[in-house]
């Protein structure tokens, strides 16, 4: 199983395999020295024009949010990059062309949700604000008057999470497992509304 998530990661999007246009989102894992440490993720959303999305200073930073939990700092950058990695694979799903393979990228991708939720050991996730990644810079700016469809798409990112930790304890997990699932879907067009204006 370890390869296949290992293959999928690393084959990139071909236009056989999938359309649609590249971004990146961030998550800050945390901090040293006084500056954001920044794990960012590739991806796929619908085709759309282009256009500036960030704050003057930063026009073409990526969208980065910022989660507050009560988790070890050594355990945050690996479910946070599970939980970036699960929204980059929902994103190869949703514009994968081959429905066999957009089902499969889709298993994938909640696997690594699934995987995301159990390192947080039962740790409540709540999401402290949303930004933009400055990663030249080294810089986290703050948004005053943030995109709504950039705080709802943080908001379903943790609602997904909070579904998926209710699923681990439960006999029955999968009603948990499919709202979960269609918060991360909801994330993922949040985050197309906000790219594509």
């Amino acid at each position: 199983m370890a390869l296949v998530v290992t293959a999928a990661l690393l084959v990139p999007a071909t236009p056989a395999s999938a359309v649609g246009q590249p971004v990146k989102i961030c998550f800050q894992v945390g901090e040293f020295g006084g500056r954001p440490i920044f794990d960012c993720h590739e991806i796929v959303l619908p085709e759309f024009k282009p256009r500036p999305i960030g704050p003057i200073e930063c026009l073409s930073c990526p969208p980065v949010y910022e989660l507050w939990d009560r988790i070890d700092p050594e355990k945050r950058f690996e479910y946070l990059n599970r939980l970036g990695r699960g929204m980059s694979l929902l994103g190869e799903a949703a514009q994968a062309v081959d429905p066999i393979k957009a089902e499969r990228l889709r298993e994938l991708a909640t696997e690594s949700f699934w995987s995301s939720a159990k390192l947080l050991e039962g740790s409540e996730v709540k999401l402290r604000q949303v930004g933009w990644a400055d990663l030249e810079n080294e810089k986290f700016h703050g948004d005053p008057d943030p995109q709504p469809s950039l705080v709802a798409s943080g908001e379903n990112l943790v609602g997904g999470l909070e579904l998926m930790q209710k699923a681990l304890g439960d006999p029955q997990p999968e009603p948990n497992i499919a709202a979960a699932m269609a918060r991360f879907d909801q994330a993922y067009k949040d985050l197309g509304t906000l790219f594509a204006g």
